[in-house]
């Protein structure tokens, strides 16, 4: 499953960066054929209006292959403007350029000494783009291409029509074009090597994620299914004994009491994880005496420990005031004392201690138990997580993820230290409010 999914991250990404090239490409082909022909049409009008004008007579030689070609008249050819910049005596930089004129019907009487084509071809030309309606375009003609620019003579009687070739231009476009094609296949191989790359990275937390699930929903299986297989065996011994009375059969009915605690325990924590995991709000903040209600959390639980023969040592600074969930913290402090009373042994101490400094209140748990390995040390928070594998001394594994969970939604951070066979001190540090 997570192999085609890997492969469907990576073609979809490989479709969306082709998709965006192609549309880099087809947008910079159209940019600088846009350009080309802005420039070809700010250059003919401008060539037009020399002529009308009579500033221009003929176009300038433009080297080797147009020497030996005169003008068909006896004027003498004239250069156009001089552009700003421009050296005197050097002919502007343009494609090649050339006019013609025609008569009222359409016949060539005067072709610009630049012409660089034959008779026929010229012709062909002429009359092609006289059949256009716009008055600028582009035509093609044996394999090259022509803009033009056409426009009445000043005496009506027929039509001045001027041609750039663009056979160089339009070969630079492709070439560019071809440049872009082929690097972008090279990024595209290397986008998809980058994307299964990228696809293992992110398939690597949603793998664990998944496994994290499967474990998850395999432990609620477990945790659920040792109760229910105590109540019911339990049940069969009650119901084995139909004469039995209450007081007979307190014992078994104490094992179903004892368990159904426990399932409705184990339901609890599930059900504010499962807040937790959709974003339900969890807290409802206010001000109150964390002091006090550590004072009677603790004078609550006293009794536990007493029972146990474990001494129970406080230190609690008066009148701590703190924002947040005091329900929250209440259950904060059974999580920890839970937990230490089911390690620690006979004969040993609980201490709680909480202070406060300038820029945060601390909260500190300590027991004088069995300790844990530095290997778990990291893992002790996660969700059904038990050192003791064995689970004989009736923890769920949910106790400190909840615990760990409480305080960051409080905005504070709990850190874990411990050393076999002589305790486990869980530090937590709280913002000031």
């Amino acid at each position: 499953m997570f192999h085609k999914l890997r492969l469907q991250l990576a073609i979809i990404n490989l479709i969306i960066i082709a998709a965006l090239f192609l549309i880099l490409t087809v947008g910079t082909y159209l940019f600088a054929e846009n350009q080309m022909r802005n420039r070809a049409f700010g250059m003919g009008i401008n060539f037009i209006s020399d002529i009308q004008t009579g500033l221009i007579n003929d176009m300038p030689d433009r080297g080797p292959r147009d020497q030996g070609r005169h003008p068909p008249h006896d004027e003498p050819p004239q250069s156009p403007r001089q552009p700003l910049g421009q050296p005197l005596g050097q002919p502007p930089e343009h494609p090649l350029v050339f006019f013609v004129k025609t008569d009222a019907d359409n016949q060539i009487f005067f072709t610009s000494s630049t012409q660089p084509l034959d008779s026929a071809s010229l012709s062909t030309l002429v009359q092609e783009s006289l059949r256009q309606k716009e008055t600028t375009g582009t035509i093609s003609l044996q394999e090259s291409y022509y803009y033009y620019v056409k426009t009445p003579l000043q005496d009506q009687s027929g039509m001045i029509v001027l041609f750039q070739n663009f056979d160089h231009e339009k070969n630079l476009l492709h070439s560019l074009i071809t440049a872009l094609i082929i690097v972008g296949i090279l990024c595209l191989l290397l986008s998809l090597v980058a994307s299964l790359y990228m696809a293992n990275r992110a398939m690597i937390p949603i793998s664990s994620a998944w496994e994290q699930q499967k474990d998850f929903l395999a432990d609620v299986s477990h945790e659920l299914r040792t109760p229910l297989t105590v109540m019911q065996t339990n049940l069969e011994i009650v119901l084995d004994n139909p004469e039995g009375t209450i007081a007979n059969q307190s014992k078994w009915l104490h094992n179903i009491k004892e368990e159904t605690d426990a399932m409705a325990k184990l339901i609890t924590s599930l059900l504010f994880l499962a807040r937790a995991d959709s974003q339900q709000p969890l807290l409802e903040k206010k001000f109150f005496s964390l002091s006090q209600s550590l004072l009677r959390s603790t004078e609550a639980l006293a009794p536990l420990a007493a029972a146990k023969g474990i001494t129970l040592e406080l230190s609690i600074a008066p009148e701590i005031q703190f924002y947040g969930d005091e329900g929250s913290m209440k259950q904060l402090v059974s999580i920890f004392f839970d937990n230490s009373i089911r390690h620690t042994p006979s004969g040993g101490k609980i201490s709680i201690f909480l202070s406060q400094s300038k820029k945060e209140i601390t909260f500190t748990f300590t027991d004088t138990g069995e300790g844990i390995e530095n290997i778990h040390l990291e893992k002790i928070f996660d969700r059904f997580y038990q050192v003791d594998k064995s689970r004989f001394k009736g923890g769920t594994g949910l106790g400190l993820s909840i615990a760990k969970l409480i305080v960051e939604t409080h905005g504070g951070s709990i850190k874990a230290s411990s050393q076999l066979t002589l305790g486990t001190k869980f530090c937590i540090k709280l913002p000031i409010s």
